[in-house]
């Protein structure tokens, strides 16, 4: 999105939100139990909406769980929904209640909008809903449709101590709050500080982190010494399954898993059923207009965005693509400097709070003109994990 009136873009959506009564969450899964452990004493919440009918009538968290038809029997003006899912479940719901005639940040409103800002408006508290970090891009795997373009890397990138603490120190003197601080990778289990960044956030500012999570593909074995050091930390693991599309690996998972139970490391196993391919190396929209690119950028659901270099970068996966080579030096409106001012103000918090939800100087990144974004007509259309020699791609 492009700025028109910074800090003061969602002036009209807070004004919406002060306007309802009660609130329905869109999906009742990670996302859904988190914002509710979150907000469930400052706001009136109806019940989930979840299109998985295996929770439909039944009750999560103390709520009562409906179809979206049930829901809509329910609901007025003074009643919103907030989205409560990640950047490609939330597809569907969207399509479907834009059928039905609403309107974003009227009718409905995005988790990481909402969160961002109740709290800032209400508040002046800077409350961020999630955030990547992103210390090595080394891993052992060559995936074909790797989200950090690993095979389109000359060599892996991987970041000094300092650095990672300064980024991390930078990052918390103007959050005050996020939902879920997101250490990334490459595969974090073969990065040598790992256990200490996570470690470091969880002692320093756990108090400020509602979830700590890293991620794991689940063919690396940590040490005792690293396990241990995990195991004194408030963190959880994603294990993404992958053992049939890496064979090799397949008795890891297992092993790993049950080390985790041993240290009592908090970890769920993420059975991936497919992966989208944002296709850098056979898209060129370069030939688009501004206003064409703008709009592509709009319509694309990725809501992350990176820490790194006392920068936050506006797409993650642009961000990554820069590291792999693939889309050059990213431009400066590109990024939000973290490091321009000592103490952040109000109007400066603001400013970082419309920038975290999508809004730049330019409303496009130079990746948006080779890359398919994540949208309805490119939908997960590619198997996961998809092994190729290094080099060859």
């Amino acid at each position: 999105m492009k700025w028109t009136n910074p800090g003061h873009e969602y002036d009209q959506a807070y004004q919406s939100i002060e306007s309802k009564k009660a609130f329905y969450l869109f999906g009742a899964g990670d996302y859904g139990n988190q914002f509710i452990k979150i907000l469930k004493d400052e706001i009136r919440v109806l019940g989930y909406i979840d299109n998985d009918e295996e929770k439909q009538g039944k009750d999560i968290n103390g709520l009562p769980c409906l179809s979206l038809a049930e829901a809509m029997e329910n609901i007025n003006d003074h009643t919103g929904i907030i989205i409560t899912m990640s950047q490609i479940a939330r597809i569907e719901p969207i399509t479907q209640l834009k059928k039905l005639g609403m309107h974003q940040d009227v009718d409905y409103y995005l988790i990481e909008e909402f969160l961002s800002v109740y709290y800032m408006y209400k508040y002046g508290k800077l409350y961020m809903s999630t955030i990547s970090f992103l210390p090595s891009t080394t891993c052992n795997l060559n995936c074909r449709h790797c989200l950090n373009f690993n095979p389109f890397a000359d060599h892996f990138y991987n970041r000094d101590w300092d650095e990672l603490v300064r980024d991390i120190d930078l990052f918390f003197s103007w959050v005050d709050r996020i939902m879920l601080f997101h250490v990334s990778g490459g595969e974090p289990l073969l990065y040598k500080y790992t256990a200490d960044v996570i470690e470091y956030l969880d002692r320093k500012y756990g108090g400020r982190i509602d979830t700590l999570r890293t991620v794991t593909n689940g063919t690396v074995i940590p040490t005792d010494e690293v396990l241990q050091k995990l195991a004194r930390c408030k963190v959880e693991f994603t294990v993404d399954d992958y053992r049939d599309a890496v064979p090799k690996y397949r008795d890891n998972l297992d092993i790993l898993t049950k080390k985790f139970d041993e240290y009592g490391i908090k970890y769920w196993v993420n059975k991936v059923g497919g992966w989208i391919d944002l296709a850098p190396e056979r898209t060129d929209y370069s030939n688009l207009s501004t206003i064409q690119l703008i709009r592509h950028r709009d319509s694309c659901t990725q809501s992350w965005q990176e820490l790194r270099d006392g920068k936050i970068y506006s797409c993650n996966y642009a961000a990554y693509a820069q590291v792999a080579g693939l889309s050059g030096e990213q431009d400066l409106e590109e990024t939000f400097d973290l490091s321009h001012c000592k103490q952040a103000s109000l109007d400066d918090k603001k400013k970082l709070v419309e920038f975290r939800l999508g809004y730049t100087s330019k409303g496009y990144t130079e990746f948006c003109k080779t890359c398919r974004g994540f949208k309805i007509d490119n939908n997960i259309d590619v198997e996961p994990a998809i092994q190729v020699e290094r080099g060859k791609l």
